[in-house]
């Protein structure tokens, strides 16, 4: 047989192998609960967004989504690893969202009703073999000196920031210090010497002076006049209070909230008459500020200690 005759029977034997080898492998694949064409894509600043198809007959309960800084291409690495999400079965997108800067690489696992995972990985068909890479934006700048986590615009804290509500914890005890933690605080003190606080003079606004004929005004004036002005300041905490609890004018209200401070300092309340006095530090800012030194004075100095 010539040369050239059989170049080419051979030629058309390797292309009609190539093309059973291809149909295998595609009708093996549709036969499994396989995942198909993942494609992954970046975006914002740190999100990355997953695609893939489902067969019309997949039968997984669940799908695992993977992730990790090199390719996955081991069944060892899957049954290592924990997946960072699980799916229901119809579900044929994910947006993953992270911490961290990096190149990332993911794959779709199937898993059965019994809890096995399919571990059957195909690059391109249900593993990314193109990494995903997220890049810090141009005004980052990471300080080699601090150890702790850098934070950037987008990217979530893994602990997020403490929440501090002054209010309404009014009525809570504060933590008790122990004797070991205040001789210990008074050693740290070291030489410096605390100077004894000055209990300051009550302060009255100038608008609650006069006796206002009508409306919220009045009201406040009835209540200074029958317990804040003689000295009744459980009395007064109690009425004011009370006369809190019902909407008022905001002028009034700040009045108000500014004498019940003031009455639960004189009753010795630091820690409620500091909320207090935090509270409307906004409003009334150089006032509030000297009230709240005094109250943080006493605050500090342990009760036994008080000699007034």
């Amino acid at each position: 047989m010539p040369c050239f005759f059989r170049n080419s029977l051979k030629s058309c034997f390797c292309i009609l192998l190539a093309a059973i080898s291809i149909s295998a492998y595609g009708q093996k694949i549709e036969s499994r609960p396989l995942c198909t064409s993942i494609d992954a894509q970046k975006i914002g600043v740190n999100k990355i967004h997953l695609t893939w198809k489902v067969p019309s007959d997949f039968s997984a309960a669940s799908i695992a989504i993977f992730r990790s800084t090199s390719p996955i291409e081991l069944k060892s690495t899957i049954s290592a690893e924990k997946p960072v999400a699980e799916v229901p079965a119809h579900t044929t997108s994910y947006t993953d969202q992270l911490t961290h800067f990096g190149s990332y690489y993911y794959a779709l696992i199937a898993r059965d009703k019994n809890g096995s995972l399919f571990n059957m990985l195909f690059p391109t068909v249900n593993a990314t073999v193109k990494a995903v890479s997220l890049i810090p934006p141009d005004d980052y700048i990471e300080d080699v000196n601090e150890p702790e986590e850098q934070y950037v615009p987008g990217f979530l804290r893994e602990l997020p920031l403490p929440y501090l509500d002054l209010i309404s914890d009014l009525d809570i005890p504060p933590t008790k210090l122990s004797a070991k933690v205040k001789s210990e605080g008074r050693k740290l003190a070291g030489k410096y010497a605390v100077k004894k606080p000055v209990i300051l003079n009550p302060y009255i606004f100038e608008e609650d002076l006069v006796l206002s004929p009508e409306g919220d005004d009045y009201f406040l004036f009835e209540s200074l006049k029958n317990y804040f002005i003689k000295r009744d300041y459980k009395g007064s905490v109690k009425d004011l209070r009370s006369f809190l609890s019902i909407t008022r004018e905001p002028a009034v209200m700040i009045r108000a909230v500014f004498y019940l401070a003031q009455s639960h300092y004189y009753c010795k309340n630091y820690r409620k008459a500091l909320e207090l006095f935090l509270f409307i530090e906004d409003e009334l800012p150089e006032l509030s500020k000297k009230w709240i030194d005094s109250t943080l004075d006493f605050y500090q100095i342990p009760k036994e200690k008080l000699s007034f």
